[in-house]
């Protein structure tokens, strides 16, 4: 008996000619034995060799093993919010730890029915299944089945890289029998489901249950236990929002092997079968932990609310976010400092990302110091106009410019070439010293003017610049005098009322500062940082990758958040009390529009002519002004090009 085997090969090397090959069955059946028997040699050794690298020479050097990813999955950092209540555990990592003792057993059970079905009987690796792995993949020429075992998983996960390599397998069957000597099966279990990658940046089964069904994960149902056990084998290919169809279909594989193995009944399998409800949350409010674990300490204190932050998620979720537009959100106490709320449209961790701060930058380093060194007053006329500083030409906005305008307009307006003129005057070593009060961190090589505008070699993080407004918001006296930060509060109202934050028009008693960074081709960030006497609100928008699209800048999505966040009744914190030091002053109109001079008004001049502005008592005008300030040589400045608001 004959087994016919024809196959057409490549036309152009043998011109479309057909080859038939006959092959007996007596000598397939040898060929078989003969690969049956490679397969089961391959197992054999397979096994040989697990044993020798596992075995108790080996196992003294532990090919480098250490026990700091153990210490530090062990390690439990507690979140307190503002009545000191605690709010979050989470271990050395970050991630947020869930007691396994507290989960369903069937939401145990479906990671160890898919993963390791063996897994409190194996000392950290299944002989077993890497032999009959060996076996299917030798008899059908791959190398696709996985063998691993949930320890296996999570040493391969926490303490070794991802490449294929003999010496990382190697590695990895010893750490795990290591692992498996000083830690519990059910400590190994909570170490592996806390640890999880589950796509879209979410790490743990925490932030997977909240991702995905909006609840704890000790609230889980057979159904969704099932789906996030599906999930991990291919976060990319199992997400059930993406491909939805081919997450339920593993969802049901997975049941079928909990059925198999008893953990669940034919009821309860047929109950969790039908397609699983998924959360249509968008928002994470996940980004306030982040923040918060990057504090010191393994105690953390912070001012969160629970209402604050429903008011934060609402904000972005009432917003309309591009989907090719990344949101971060945070809200700090200014008195405190501490966080009270966060929130991203991203599970990705946006906590430690440090961007150019465009002209978020510009009251604090150009504007305060120099009302802070009695430079200027909120009135000062400033001329702004093209202008060169050796090779450096800062230019506004769409290229206009508006001529002289006071220096609570140029602020207001996020006018380029009057911040530039200012730090000018002031200096980058005194603007520097003054940013350093604030908590913001500037380079060796931040030694140009172009710092104005934020333009800024490692950029800022958007909590340290929420912080840095809190300095104002506080009359935080360390930073700059009491004086000073009422009157950039005043002059940021007006920017607030009538300039680029003018969506916050309808919030009472704030002050904001939007800023926009781009280029030519387009803006890649947009910023707007809205505060009271309270609450600090700080919201970056940016695309990490590319442009964000047109129309998207630091005065519609960031600006509209702020005013969505702000307007809610537990943000209210009155207006921004007026120090002693500040006092009103009628000034002469028309010195001030004409001539372009701060002078004080006299008896001789009349009420049509007068202007009430604000000053400190230590910088106030009297009967004569100085011409334009701005004049002189700018051929000796360092500057980084490039940066636009």
């Amino acid at each position: 008996m004959y087994l016919i085997y024809a196959s057409k090969l490549d036309r152009d090397v043998l011109n479309g000619c057909n080859i038939f090959i006959i092959i007996s069955v007596d000598t397939l059946r040898k060929i078989l034995r003969s690969l049956v028997l490679a397969a089961l040699i391959t197992a054999v050794a397979a096994s040989a060799a697990i044993a020798v690298v596992t075995g108790p020479v080996f196992a003294e050097d532990g090919f480098g093993y250490t026990d700091i990813p153990v210490r530090q999955m062990r390690l439990t950092r507690r979140i307190y919010d503002a009545e000191g209540n605690e709010l979050y555990r989470a271990n050395g990592y970050g991630r947020i730890k869930v007691d396994v003792q507290n989960l369903h057993d069937y939401t145990q059970n479906a990671f160890i029915a898919i993963e390791d079905a063996r897994f409190y009987s194996h000392d950290g690796f299944d002989v077993r299944r890497i032999a009959a792995a060996a076996v299917k993949d030798l008899l059908s020429f791959s190398a696709k089945e996985g063998a691993s075992t949930i320890t296996q998983q999570l040493v391969k996960n926490v303490w070794l890289t991802p490449e294929k390599t003999l010496s990382r397998k190697i590695k990895e069957l010893s750490y795990a029998r290591k692992l498996e000597e000083t830690a519990t099966k059910k400590e190994i279990l909570g170490m592996y489901l806390n640890s999880l990658y589950f796509g879209d940046g979410i790490y743990g089964i925490a932030n997977a249950a909240k991702r995905f069904f909006d609840k704890s994960a000790e609230q889980l149902t057979i159904g969704e236990s099932a789906m996030l056990a599906a999930i991990i084998n291919n976060p990319g290919a199992y997400n059930p929002y993406r491909h939805n169809t081919a997450a339920e279909k593993r969802k049901r594989l997975v049941l079928s092997r909990m059925l198999d193995m008893g953990f669940i009944s034919k009821k309860e399998f047929e109950d969790a079968s039908p397609i699983t409800p998924l959360s249509n949350k968008r928002i994470n409010d996940g980004l306030f932990v982040s923040y918060s674990l990057n504090e010191s300490g393994n105690e953390i204190y912070t001012d969160y609310s629970s209402s604050a932050q429903s008011a934060l998620t609402c904000a972005l979720e009432t917003a309309q976010i591009p989907d090719d537009v990344t949101v971060a959100a945070v809200v700090v106490n200014s008195r405190t400092e501490r966080i009270v709320a966060a929130a991203s449209n991203t599970y990705e961790d946006l906590s430690d990302i440090r961007r150019q701060p465009g002209s978020t930058i510009k009251p604090l380093v150009c504007y305060a110091p120099a009302l802070d060194d009695g430079i200027i007053s909120p009135v000062t006329p400033l001329l702004d106009e093209p202008v060169k500083f050796g090779s450096y030409s800062p230019r506004n906005y769409l290229g206009r410019y508006y001529g002289w305008a006071t220096a609570t307009e140029c602020l207001s307006r996020s006018l380029n070439v009057p911040a530039v003129k200012l730090l000018n005057i002031i200096g980058v070593d005194n603007a520097k010293r003054y940013a350093s009060k604030y908590g913001l961190n500037f380079s060796e090589n931040d030694k140009g003017l172009a710092i104005a505008l934020g333009g800024t070699e490692k950029g800022e993080n958007l909590l340290t610049m929420a912080r840095a407004y809190c300095k104002f918001a506080s009359y935080n006296t360390v930073a700059v005098k009491k004086e000073t930060a009422y009157l950039i509060n005043s002059m940021l109202g007006e920017c607030a009322r009538t300039g680029t934050a003018k969506a916050l028009a309808s919030v009472a008693n704030v002050a904001a500062k939007t800023g926009t960074v781009g280029e030519d081709a387009g803006n890649t960030d947009a910023y707007c940082i809205a505060y009271n006497p309270g609450y600090v609100v700080a919201v970056w928008a940016g695309n990490k990758n590319g442009y964000l699209p047109d129309g998207v800048t630091g005065g519609t999505l960031p600006a509209y958040i702020c005013a969505e966040t702000l307007k809610r009744p537990v943000f209210d914190s009155g207006a921004f009390e007026k120090p002693d030091t500040v006092v009103d002053i009628d000034i002469n109109a028309d010195e001030l529009y004409k001539k372009h001079k701060v002078v004080r008004a006299d008896t001789e001049t009349l009420p049509k002519d007068r202007i009430t502005a604000e000053f400190s008592i230590y910088n106030m005008p009297d009967g004569s002004a100085d011409e334009d300030l701005f004049f002189g040589d700018y051929e000796n400045f360092r500057v980084i090009d490039g940066f636009v608001d």
